[in-house]
């Protein structure tokens, strides 16, 4: 678990769509089968989605279609979408890591 925040767009995506349906944190938690401390770390960047909060999410969000242009239908769908955004994520933070480690090591 990473204890530094992180900026993505897997985060503005959640928290996008949990406040177009008008959910809380623990509503969301709820519905996605996930504890609402974990959905507060993922929405702050705490913490890096897995598979497990990637599906809950899909699950909820599948599940109570809002109807919005451009929104998946599907829980497939919704899945395909949170696991591109937490992979690109991912990779970001591993990036920024490794920028650091470099500037580190170079005494930038």
């Amino acid at each position: 678990m990473s204890t530094k925040k992180q900026s993505s767009g897997f985060i503005t995506y959640v928290k996008r769509h949990r406040q177009v349906r008008s959910w809380n944190l623990a509503e969301l938690a709820r519905r996605a089968g996930l504890s609402q401390p974990e959905v507060s770390r993922l929405e702050s960047g705490v913490r890096m989605p897995t598979m497990r909060h990637v599906k809950g999410l899909a699950e909820a969000f599948s599940g109570a279609p809002t109807g919005q242009v451009g929104e998946p239908r599907r829980y497939e769908d919704w899945l395909a979408m949170l696991v591109d955004y937490a992979e690109r994520s991912r990779q970001d933070t591993y990036a920024s890591r490794k920028d650091v480690v470099q500037e580190t090591a170079t005494g930038a």
